[in-house]
């Protein structure tokens, strides 16, 4: 999985940095304390700083007790990018692409680095902070058979893809299981506006001629904006033509599913989605 996708959101998250930074750390440095543990490389950890750090930087992705959200979970065996401490430094260090974990490497010093991973190690060996499980089994066939669907109520391949099937209006949902956790794929589902992805947000332009579009947003400069109906045709504007080019806080995606679907169509749905390793 990604490590700590989305870990940096805002200059005032690294003032948190700053905070830590401040906080004495007990003992003398020379031996370990009983409030430490030793990472793979021998380096020391101090979970006290690791888990201020955690909490400043990382817990709005991935949770208090890193159970997942925004982010994945950080506490079960599922690692995209290895599983190893020097894996974990690696994707803190450098981000990860095409995705909202931004580099550290330049903002976080190399200790407290190995706090974060030491704190992140001691996760898992708690209980997570929630016990949320669906409310019924589901059947990942079934799912498959509702997602690719083109005559169905949910349809979602219209706009979502998985591998090289379904389209390009939502984000790819290859892998999904393993880079958000369950209860944030539900919620999402259920109410798709509550959290949209800034790469996925959608537009409403009103050209000079009274005519109305409403699309994802596929590029925008000062000059021009193109945009992709839900139906997949593409349109490119020079804004001096427009009139109004309006954000939408309002996800393309439907957010009646709960009154579309039935309760099993939407945990068989569900199921299908938790497949996607």
């Amino acid at each position: 999985m990604s490590l700590i996708a989305g870990v940096l959101c805002c200059a005032a998250a690294m003032a948190q940095v700053e905070k830590v930074e401040k906080v004495e750390k007990p003992g003398n440095g020379s031996t370990p304390v009983p409030n430490t543990v030793q990472i793979a490389d021998g380096r020391v950890a101090d979970l006290d700083m690791g888990k201020a750090l955690f909490r400043g930087l990382c817990s709005g992705c991935h949770g208090g007790a890193g159970r997942g959200g925004k982010g994945p979970n950080l506490t079960d065996d599922r690692w995209l990018h290895g599983s190893t401490d020097a894996d974990i430094e690696k994707v803190i260090k450098n981000g990860v692409p095409s995705t909202t974990m931004k580099k550290l490497g330049e903002s976080l010093k190399e200790d407290q680095i190995v706090h974060v991973i030491g704190y992140i190690r001691s996760l898992a060996q708690k209980p997570g902070e929630s016990d949320w499980k669906p409310y019924i089994p589901g059947d990942p066939k079934r799912g498959e058979e509702l997602f690719f669907d083109k005559q169905g109520k949910a349809n979602c391949a219209n706009c979502h893809a998985v591998g090289r099937r379904g389209g390009r209006i939502g984000p790819k949902l290859d892998r999904i299981a393993a880079r958000r956790s369950p209860e944030y794929i539900m919620e999402s589902i259920l109410q798709p506006s509550k959290d949209i992805d800034p790469q996925f947000e959608s537009l409403q332009v009103l050209t000079g001629d009274g005519k109305v579009f409403v699309g994802l947003r596929v590029n925008e400069t000062n000059f021009s904006v193109q945009l992709r109906e839900e139906n997949g045709v593409f349109h490119s504007f020079m804004k001096r033509d427009l009139d109004e080019v309006q954000p939408l806080e309002k996800s393309l995606m439907p957010d009646n599913f709960a009154q579309q679907l039935t309760v099993q169509q939407l945990h068989d749905l569900f199921a299908y989605l938790m497949s996607l390793e």
